[in-house]
């Protein structure tokens, strides 16, 4: 499928609550919104219906996901936006304005592997970034702070009982002075939701301590447990 120019139409748009988080997380001022595909591309559909950029691209390799995304689309009557068929790690940015891209819902390996891909291939205009990974934020957030991110923004959202953390950053260290911290400094132990996360994290860390895979239990349970005693 090549690229496709579509639609601007308001669009019923259901938002689970962890979309709704990434959502509510995307402030107007970006002259391209990005959704890779975040849940078969209903973030980007909440955004063309609030007209919150005034550019949104679609992207997924899966032929069937984007035909599915076009049809519903279409009888809109839709435009505003583009789909591409294709890896993340291929995108064709715009050399001018400022976009931000929308990576949610895949692990930590798929997420280092897509932001540096796309980074590599924009060194003079990096896009801003919102990532909310499926799981090992420790590792993510570790990439990020050695690549020389900064935070824009960043918080955790409660979803069938767990916990997801999501981050807005940028390169541009003038626009985001403040480091990735490593754990997030949101945390606090006296919030049921927060608590629990964190017990499963400690929970994971020690049983992964024996583990010659898992090299990074000790640094994680180093990192989270004191956070159960600090508040």
């Amino acid at each position: 499928m090549n690229d496709v120019d579509i639609t601007n139409t308001p669009l019923k748009t259901r938002l689970g609550t962890r979309l709704k988080a990434l959502f509510d997380a995307i402030p107007s001022g970006y002259d391209e919104v990005w959704d890779l595909c975040c849940d078969h591309g209903r973030l980007g559909l909440a955004l063309l219906e609030s007209q919150r950029a005034p550019r949104v691209h679609f992207v997924d390799q899966v032929d069937s996901i984007m035909a599915d995304l076009l049809t519903r689309l279409d009888q809109y009557g839709a435009k505003g936006y583009q789909l591409h068929t294709l890896p993340a790690g291929q995108l064709e940015l715009s050399t001018e304005g400022l976009p931000l891209l929308v990576l949610a819902g895949v692990g930590d390996e798929v997420t280092q592997a897509i932001v540096s891909d796309v980074t590599a291939q924009h060194p003079n205009n990096p896009p801003d970034w919102l990532i909310s990974p499926a799981n090992n934020l420790f590792q993510v957030r570790r990439y990020l702070h050695d690549q020389g991110f900064g935070v824009l923004q960043e918080g955790v959202v409660f979803e069938n009982g767990r916990g997801y953390e999501w981050l807005r950053v940028s390169l541009n260290r003038r626009r985001a002075p403040l480091p990735v911290t490593n754990p997030a400094g949101f945390w606090d132990a006296r919030v049921p939701g927060h608590r629990a996360h964190l017990h499963r994290l400690v929970r994971h860390a020690r049983q992964q301590l024996h583990n010659p895979k898992q090299a990074d239990a000790p640094l994680m349970l180093a990192a989270y447990e004191p956070l159960l005693n600090s508040n």
